[in-house]
């Protein structure tokens, strides 16, 4: 049966539900695309917010994920402003808030998540969170009102906040209950790296002790540790992960576990139905599952889940290695592949450049890369793990700092290092 008649249906318009419709269209799928989203904006990038949005740097027309003209050649049915309330499975229909209902041959499933908050604290004008448009203006005005800000959570978007509150002119704390920053994604290392860089730029980080209380005031926010300290500030900024919107899956008996379970191509346990993205809980290759929340990782699965809705060839590269970045103050900071505490460590600095390479390697590959303003690096690294082609590893250690690691002579690792 041809699909050209069939109606695809997208619930999400961050960078997932983007690549889904771009990749449907690109692909041939000549059918009927319904896309909600539950903001009344065009889809637009999140990773400005944290950054150039809050320093006033570019406004909402410089987010724009599709081109207004893009955005028409697209042909889909767009819903902006509404929320989906229900999957009906046996009807094959979702429910919106506004009162409709929409058929759907496949449905995709991108809505995200949203910004995790302090339970039992009700909403108060001097404890923000940052997730949406609407949030970063919120925080703008509370930062333009502010002169010490506190941030809880000394994770990507907490430390990000931190940074564009401090180039700003503000006096920042950062609380971290953990004994050091963005304990969960990279090695101690790389947490020490941020540690050092925030510090050297005025920022006061506490860590290793929890919030007891927060007590937010008309004049600003009382924060009591667990240590029994106090810490007081005009705003409280709250980063402390993302709760993914597995509620309307989980209500329409879909599986989930720390986000919707899906396949390496995004299929959930309903083979009609895909979740991809920050929503997604994905098996990938390594025989693992993990749901990860960056902008190329929603790319990647959105490409392969619409590819695979339309049986066409999946696409290796939608399982190469995972890839972040972050910018603080003047570093950029990369992640390629997932560091683990077994790996060898190679360390390559260029204080010239600001530069920092770890080099994560097992046998005698290169497993992993975190760079600190290494793009170039980076890419090259990434064409090693694509081509399973790696340097020797003594040679890498032994190289002069300032050694294009780009005219390294490679070889093919072992067959019983690669997995």
């Amino acid at each position: 049966m041809s699909t050209d008649t069939q109606t695809f249906v997208i619930v999400g318009a961050g960078q997932a539900g983007r690549w889904l419709a771009l990749t449907l269209r690109a692909s041939g799928f000549a059918g009927r695309i319904v896309w909600f989203g539950a903001e009344a904006h065009a889809p637009y990038d999140r990773p400005p917010l944290s950054k150039a949005v809050l320093k006033g740097e570019v406004g909402f027309a410089q987010l724009a994920l599709i081109a207004p003209d893009k955005f028409a050649e697209l042909n889909t049915e767009w819903r902006p402003g509404q929320r989906i309330t229900a999957i009906d499975r046996a009807a094959s229909e979702v429910a919106a808030d506004s009162g409709e209902r929409v058929h759907y041959d496949t449905l995709f499933l991108a809505q995200g998540g949203r910004a995790r908050e302090l339970p039992g604290l009700a909403p108060h004008p001097r404890v923000l969170t940052l997730r949406t448009w609407e949030d970063a203006l919120a925080l703008k005005a509370g930062l333009a009102a502010a002169r010490r800000v506190l941030v809880l959570g000394g994770g990507w978007i907490g430390l990000e906040v931190a940074a564009s509150a401090r180039r700003l002119g503000h006096e920042v704390v950062v609380l971290e209950a953990a004994p050091r920053l963005c304990i969960r994604t990279v090695p101690p290392a790389v947490s020490q790296h941020l540690l050092e860089l925030h510090r050297s730029q005025g920022v006061e980080v506490r860590l290793g002790d929890g919030v007891a209380a927060v007590q937010p005031g008309d004049a600003g926010v009382r924060v009591t540790l667990a240590s029994g300290a106090e810490v007081e500030g005009e705003l409280l900024v709250v980063g402390i992960g993302l709760v993914a919107h597995v509620a309307l899956a989980a209500a329409a008996g879909i599986a989930c576990d720390n986000g919707v379970l899906t396949d390496a191509q995004g299929r959930t346990s309903d083979p009609r139905i895909f979740a991809v993205g920050d929503v997604a809980n994905t098996l990938r290759g390594d025989g693992q599952r993990a749901r990860i929340e960056s902008w190329e990782n929603a790319q990647r699965q959105a490409v392969a889940s619409a590819k695979a809705a339309l049986a066409l060839a999946h696409d290796a590269e939608a399982e190469g290695p995972p890839w972040f970045w972050s910018d603080q103050f003047e570093d950029n900071l990369q992640l390629l592949g997932t560091p683990q505490e077994h790996m060898q460590v190679t360390l390559r600095q260029l204080p010239e450049k600001r530069q920092r390479l770890w080099f994560f390697c097992e046998g005698a590959r290169v497993c992993a890369l975190a760079a600190v303003n290494g793009g170039r690096e980076v890419k090259v690294v990434r064409k090693w793990m694509r081509e399973q082609r790696f340097p020797d590893l003594a040679a890498l250690a032994a190289a002069d700092a300032g050694t294009d690691i780009n005219k390294l002579p490679l070889r093919a690792a072992p067959m019983e290092t690669t997995r």
